[in-house]
């Protein structure tokens, strides 16, 4: 199975253009764990310093809790992600049906609410050329109906992938995700499945 990829640089209208009535505020900070690897978090869980640090890949929600904090589901593997996202895909499969052409891509942008150049990606995982490593600070997924999700992972392939923070394509379709200082600037490799 080949991946099918496109790469394209872009100059966008820059993030001051859009006034802040234009867009909602999508800035990904603090998370609140609601579940980690498909079990409930309780209390201890949100609280503790390392259950944090075991979670590999955070799925963020568009929602958050009355601290401003992103509903979040926490995966401490690759592996347990997959089992949610195989689990996941056949509760959507009838929610969302591919009727045509649409936004297949995802795409990525040097600057927040869209700015700057950018990159977009259709399928399949992509280690960042150089002069993209480290230097995503917002993102616009494809349509649920043309792929399930685009994860940002911290590191490449070769060094072991290190955290990921994914987005639901379901869940973000339409939204634009900013990251903020965890996420900002950071990301060495980009994933969509």
């Amino acid at each position: 199975m080949g991946i099918v990829a496109a790469a394209c640089f872009i100059s966008a209208w820059p993030a001051s253009a859009v006034s802040a009535n234009e867009r909602d505020d999508y800035t990904i900070e603090s998370f609140h764990y609601v579940a980690v690897d498909g079990k409930d978090a309780d209390s201890q869980i949100k609280m503790s310093n390392k259950a944090n640090k075991d979670i590999k890949v955070t799925m963020v929600l568009p929602k958050q809790n009355q601290a401003g904090d992103w509903l979040a589901y926490g995966f401490t593997s690759r592996e347990s992600l997959q089992a949610f996202i195989e689990k996941d895909k056949q509760r959507l499969q009838d929610k969302f049906k591919i009727t045509g052409s649409g936004p297949c891509c995802t795409d990525f942008y040097e600057y927040k609410n869209k700015g700057g150049q950018y990159i977009y990606w259709r399928d399949g995982f992509k280690n960042l050329p150089s002069s993209w490593n480290d230097r995503i600070s917002s993102l616009s997924t494809a349509s649920p109906s043309s792929s399930y999700s685009t994860t940002l992972w911290e590191h490449t392939s070769t060094q072991g992938y290190g955290k990921g923070v994914l987005f639901r394509h379901s869940d973000w379709y339409g939204k634009t995700a900013n990251m903020a200082s965890d996420w900002d600037n950071k990301a060495s490799a980009i994933e969509i499945k």
